[in-house]
């Protein structure tokens, strides 16, 4: 028997970064977008007590670091299970992009063990193990529209509020460093609040009032990304922003033919054109 499943991306439409924390992470909030840009994950088992995992397509790494390992070793452990597990990864979504590829995989892993153990899917596990990988896995048991906060991991759904807008991806040749991006971020942010104000409050979005912290950094060290957001911004986008800490520059546009005709500014790089998936 084998299981498969589509391992959709994110982008983070807003995000502001707030406190530091006494473990040296930081609180933030963020809005994050569930999109139709995704890898396929095909699960089975195998008598061998092992988790194998082949990477198709983009390569990600094939052994103990991989977020579908720790997924599954994890599930195994929780439910007891004493059989191993072949993970294929169709791997479609840019790595290092800010776009939650990896932590979306992890979050389908434990989706189709539940299936493939014929074991009822239950949340309260789920959860239990996605907060032992990373804090974009718990956005992906629900996905759509969510407000998050905490260190990501705090989450409220929201309303499909952009589900007549299409979404234009800029993705650069090279991913940057979350934990470089907090590094560098500290010279604007030292044990302070930040607080955001861009929850929609109806069912009308203020762009306005989004940003992404993050590109007082990326955006003054990568002119290429900074380049980008100026285009964009003149492609009559409703709104351009980084992705998370990057590298991927997203627009939003509420007229596919705008999207098409924006998409052929950057043909010097690979480009996509989402939906939101609520």
């Amino acid at each position: 028997m084998s299981i498969k499943l589509d391992s959709n991306a994110k982008i983070n439409l807003a995000l502001s970064i707030n406190y530091k924390r006494s473990d040296e992470m930081h609180d933030i909030s963020t809005i994050m977008q569930e999109i139709d840009l995704h890898d396929t994950i095909e699960l089975s088992t195998n008598e061998t007590n092992q988790i194998n995992i082949v990477s198709k397509g983009i390569q990600v790494p094939e052994d103990q670091t991989n977020l579908c390992y720790i997924a599954a070793n994890l599930f195994l452990l929780e439910n007891k299970i004493n059989k191993g597990v072949d993970i294929v990864i169709h791997k479609n979504i840019p790595v290092g992009g800010g776009l939650g590829g990896g932590s979306s995989n992890a979050s389908s892993v434990i989706k189709g063990l539940f299936k493939l153990f014929d074991i009822s899917s239950d949340s309260k596990i789920f959860y239990k193990i996605s907060s032992n990988i990373g804090a974009d896995v718990s956005f992906f048991y629900n996905g759509g529209m969510q407000y998050a906060t905490g260190i990501g991991d705090q989450l409220m759904p929201l309303p499909p509020l952009l589900d007549q807008y299409y979404f234009l991806l800029i993705f650069p040749e090279f991913s940057i460093s979350t934990p470089w991006a907090y590094k560098e971020y500290k010279n604007y942010l030292e044990n302070q609040s930040n607080e955001s104000n861009f929850v929609p409050l109806s069912d009308k979005v203020d762009f306005s009032l989004w940003r992404n912290d993050f590109e007082k950094v990326v955006l003054s060290t990568y002119p290429e990304i900074k380049q980008m957001k100026n285009d964009l911004q003149n492609s009559q986008s409703l709104f351009a922003a980084l992705s998370g800490s990057g590298s991927t520059m997203f627009g939003v546009y509420d007229n596919l033919e705008l999207a098409i005709n924006a998409r052929s500014l950057f043909k010097d790089f690979q480009t996509c054109i989402a939906l939101p998936v609520n």
